[in-house]
């Protein structure tokens, strides 16, 4: 092993702060640390290649040159996180040997001296304790678990796993002290992790923490692996690098022993992607080549999942600095990608979907909607039957497609995309106000749009759907009142009065939503509050103007219409004095 001193315990304080990205923005986000099973658990370090966070070398960086006929030249790899399974037919093989070994010094039991055997039968158990310690620590099945089953079928799954450890904390004495349930707890915490189970997934690891760092070592490692991509799925970038630099920091093994290169393979490769994701590119070119020095001592060149880094690595350099040919090559790359995985890993249906949404997103940046479209519809379908319409996956790419719509001036069609990934939003482990806003600034905009147009009427009822599940939630009324919070709930309540006018049930949950951003906005500084405490007092008039009128919804409409900047329908009424401010205001 490993001789790692504890880390710090800042890490488990900090709240967190979960702003995402849509798949629609530049740069690209890739999962695939996430999504290869959550790394190795007992593995190795950095020797005297690494130390910190790497340089910039944007002048230096060159990419591995990748040639599409390599892969007719010789059998292309599955990625190295399939391969893991070997691990498990070597723990069997080990197991068996130590049994093999106890049957023979029981047979010596009244032969052999008894000093001797009894000598024989500690060291015997010895093995048998050591071996059931290694095999926990490096225990992944639970983690490795593909999730493909539907919503219903992975909640299930989860369900036997929960169900299996609390049976072993049942007929245990020592509880997370034993190495047994310490390993098969961090597992289970890594499939909360791949289900987007983030709250769950980081209690678990919390109560871990103090037994990891008591064995220290390779549990410390598989310990801080774990947290460290719960961090990054909760957007909070900056202590998952951190968590990661101190594995790369502290482990000390050279590349050349067993199973090292395989982790820090991992290591470097999840590195890479933390630092593309915070747009530190320059540096994210150096873990990659890191990733690509580890993978040379156990695979030959580089497997598809390798090809999808790159591909994204190149196409995000070359986005930010316009450099077009690049752009191109970097999505022949990923289109590489895209067809070796079907090939050698044709039931990996989930990292198929990432590596499809990736690649349409390339063909949305250079306006190709109708290439775009392919790749994510594709990827859509398999998320929803997958992973089910409440997993966070699913909802990236829902609103992926919206971008795709909007940018496409498909106004109507983007208008219930964007409504099923505010309902993720909503469902999902930690609210974001940030995240909810963005995605009612994009509906409004469609609706204003499509109305322009005198469009058909958009499908709102994941909207609809999204808005009163929310407002029944405590996390809701729980979240601090600040501005961002009293405009996203002035947002709400405008979408009711833009798109709903005529539906009762939804007016009741929209004057909440309106009444919650008045009473913020009284209480907040003028010069902040004032502009927006006109309109939600526009839209309460609105909305009550609405209830007592004998035709509802008339008023409404063009009130509404004034809101959205745009004109009244034929017929309707003049707009009221509230509806006039409102528009003077903009929403």
């Amino acid at each position: 092993g490993l001789a790692l001193r504890c880390p710090s315990r800042a890490f488990a304080a900090r709240a967190p702060t979960a702003t995402q990205r849509p798949l629609g923005a530049f740069p690209l986000a890739a999962t695939s640390s996430a999504s290869a099973g959550g790394g190795s658990g007992g593995g190795g370090g950095v020797g005297a290649s690494g130390s910190g966070g790497g340089g910039s070398s944007s002048s230096t960086f060159r990419p591995p040159v990748v040639h599409r006929s390599q892969s007719a030249d010789a059998p292309i790899l599955p990625s190295t996180a399939a391969a893991s399974v070997q691990q498990y037919a070597q723990h069997d093989q080990l197991s068996s040997q130590v049994g093999e070994l106890r049957s023979l010094v029981t047979k010596l039991k009244g032969e052999a001296p008894k000093e001797a055997y009894d000598w024989m039968m500690e060291t015997v158990d010895k093995l048998e304790h050591d071996q059931r310690d290694r095999a926990a620590l490096m225990k992944r099945s639970w983690s490795d678990t593909a999730f493909e089953e539907g919503e219903a079928g992975n909640e299930d799954t989860i369900e036997s796993f929960e169900m299996e450890l609390v049976s072993m904390l049942r007929n245990s004495r020592e509880g997370l002290s034993d190495g047994q349930i310490l390993g098969n707890a961090i597992d289970l915490a890594g499939a909360y992790k791949k289900n987007y189970k983030l709250e769950k997934s980081e209690a678990v690891l919390l109560r871990c923490t103090r037994h990891a760092e008591e064995r220290s070592g390779a549990w410390m490692v598989k310990y801080l692996n774990h947290i460290s991509q719960v961090r990054m799925k909760q957007s909070r970038d900056a202590e998952a690098m951190e968590m990661m630099y101190e594995i790369e920091a502290l482990a000390n093994f050279p590349l050349h022993e067993e199973g090292a290169s395989t982790f820090y393979e991992t290591l470097y490769r999840n590195m890479s992607s933390g630092l593309r994701r915070m747009g530190r590119e320059d540096e994210a070119a150096v873990y990659f080549m890191k990733m690509v020095e580890a993978s040379r001592y156990h695979k030959p060149r580089m497997d598809w999942m390798d090809l999808w880094d790159l591909g994204l690595l190149i196409a995000n350099r070359a986005f930010q600095s316009q450099r077009w040919p690049e752009f191109y090559k970097a999505r022949e790359v990923l289109a590489e990608a895209l067809h070796q995985q079907k090939i050698v890993e044709p039931h990996e249906l989930i990292l198929r979907a990432k590596v499809l949404s990736n690649l349409g997103q390339c063909f949305l940046a250079t306006g190709e909607h109708d290439e775009a479209d392919v790749h994510y519809s594709e990827a859509y379908e398999l998320f929803d039957s997958c992973v089910g319409k409440r997993s966070p996956l699913f909802g990236m790419q829902a609103w992926a497609c919206g971008n795709l719509r909007q940018a496409a001036g498909r106004h109507a069609e983007a208008v219930p995309l964007f409504g099923e990934a505010l309902y993720v939003e909503v469902v999902k482990d930690g609210l974001s106000v940030p995240e909810m806003t963005k995605l009612l600034d994009q509906i409004l905009v469609s609706l204003h749009e499509n109305g322009k147009r005198a469009g058909e009427a958009p499908h709102v009822e994941p909207i609809e759907r999204s808005l009163s599940t929310l407002v029944e939630d405590p996390r809701w009324h729980a979240l601090e009142e600040t501005i961002e919070l009293a405009v996203l709930s002035h947002k709400m309540a405008l979408f009711h009065v833009a798109a709903m006018p005529d539906n009762q049930r939804s007016q009741g949950w929209a004057a909440n939503y309106n009444e919650r951003s008045i009473q913020i906005l009284r209480y907040l500084p003028d010069h902040e509050a004032a502009p927006w405490l006109t309109q939600a007092e526009a839209i309460r008039s609105a909305v009550l103007a609405g209830s007592s009128s004998s035709s509802p919804g008339a008023g409404d409409r063009t009130g509404a219409h004034a809101m959205l900047g745009g004109a009244a329908p034929p017929g309707s009424r003049p707009r009221s004095s509230a509806a006039t401010a409102a528009a003077a205001g903009g929403w």
